[in-house]
């Protein structure tokens, strides 16, 4: 078992006993002096909220009809001034309504599913700003008005967060990738960016290029738990935030904030899917954000188990133990065990619908013309798709997780030769 260092302070060094909050770090490779770390601000960055149920029908008629007539700015939407545009099928959902200076994106009307069906009909997307001028419950209780606005019946089915922590006076050592300890296959490298897009959810896509000699690392796949380590004073120019940084830094910190020095940020994303496993682990339901949030400084000790910077075999780092145990969203840590338990369904009938998606799937492999939403829509036609659509949902799949699902499957037997 890895093993942490005994924190201690100079006050505490006096009498010769610990302190919890000290900056001084003992363990067998030595004493660590980690004074000159500032934490400038740790923050709950994006916040990606799904619901299940049934669109209203007129609601998705009057969006189509301000579509049409090119109204798409419009304040006959909800409450305010939006911008609504219609998208296509590669974005998953028929409409998108936007208001960025209030700092939400809404996605509505899932193309996976028929508009006269409950489904994943509803996504939310939260900006830093929105999120950081109100509570959990003004946000959870925001979103589910704007729910019932879109819905005739929703329900909180899924909740992703990203979670950051910003510090000044800490360099990613040359050997960082030799020493972090990871479960993910997938590690990239880049050396400055000029553009970061974190707009969908399920490809966070980046791109990098230039002459900086800062190196960011991205840890692990988008539909897994991954991480972000960049120095966001560079990013912040390119997504035009700086003011709104540097105030919340300057809050943060309480004036500490040294604007003349760069600040990295180290970022955990989960997907919905991994907080729902999480929850099923501890034995609480984690659906809505609401519920996520009396539990986010535990998932962020747990992301930070899971990859973790390690001084030596048997030593964590003590950076990444101050960033650790330190960082607070919302709660205090109840010190509660963190783990993740998928849900399982061992029935026949389970099997037979896997069994039947399976041999679809290596069929119409074999057509590199068939694309997943063709096969999809084959699935949709069979007479008891709606049971098989329950099973996977009690697996914690939906719908459009079970087109990924298809994708990847035409994919590998293409790949390894193995369509029927």
């Amino acid at each position: 078992m890895i093993k942490q260092s005994e924190r201690m302070s100079l006050e505490s060094l006096e009498t010769g006993g610990f302190d919890k909050h000290g900056r001084l770090f003992f363990n067998d490779n030595g004493l660590t002096d980690l004074t000159n770390i500032n934490i400038v601000g740790n923050f709950i960055d994006t916040v990606r909220q799904l619901y299940f149920g049934q669109p209203d029908l007129d609601c998705i008629e009057h969006l189509e009809t301000l579509c049409k007539t090119r109204s798409n700015i419009t304040n006959e939407v909800l409450h305010g001034t939006w911008h609504v545009s219609h998208m296509g099928k590669v974005a998953r959902y028929r409409f998108k309504i936007q208001n960025n200076h209030k700092g939400i994106v809404i996605l509505y009307g899932s193309y996976n599913s028929k508009l006269e069906q409950e489904a994943q009909h509803l996504k939310f997307e939260l900006s830093p700003h929105y999120i950081a001028a109100n509570t959990p419950s003004q946000i959870q209780t925001e979103l589910n008005i704007m729910a019932d606005y879109f819905m005739t019946t929703f329900e909180p089915k899924g909740c992703a967060v990203h979670l950051a922590c910003d510090v000044q006076g800490w360099d990613m050592p040359q050997d960082f990738i030799e020493r972090f300890t990871t479960y993910s296959r997938v590690i990239k490298q880049y050396d400055g960016f000029s553009h970061i897009d974190l707009s969908d959810f399920n490809n966070t896509a980046m791109k990098y290029g230039g002459n900086s000699s800062q190196t960011g690392y991205l840890i692990g796949s988008a539909k897994a738990l991954q991480f972000s380590i960049y120095d966001k004073t560079v990013e912040m120019k390119i997504s035009d935030k700086v003011d709104f940084m540097e105030e919340q830094w300057r809050v943060y910190s309480l004036g500490s904030y040294n604007p003349l020095e760069p600040v990295k940020r180290i970022e955990a994303r989960l997907t919905h899917q991994i907080i729902r496993e999480i929850g099923l682990g501890i034995n609480e339901e984690l659906e809505s954000f609401l519920q996520v949030s009396d539990y986010l400084t535990d998932i962020w000790r747990y992301a930070l188990t899971r990859n973790r910077l390690d001084q030596s075999q048997t030593t964590i780092d003590p950076f990444w133990q101050l960033i650790q145990e330190d960082c607070v969203f919302y709660c205090p840590t109840t010190g509660l065990y963190i783990k993740r338990e998928k849900k399982t369904d061992v029935s026949a009938i389970g099997r037979n619908f896997t069994g039947i998606l399976g041999n679809l799937i290596s069929v119409m492999a074999r057509n590199n013309a068939m694309k997943a939403n063709t096969v999809l829509m084959q699935v949709k036609k069979l007479c008891f798709y709606e049971d098989m659509l329950r099973y996977y949902d009690s697996r914690g799949i939906t719908e459009d997780d079970l087109r990924e699902l298809i994708e990847k499957g035409l994919y590998l037997r293409r790949l390894t030769g193995k369509a029927a």
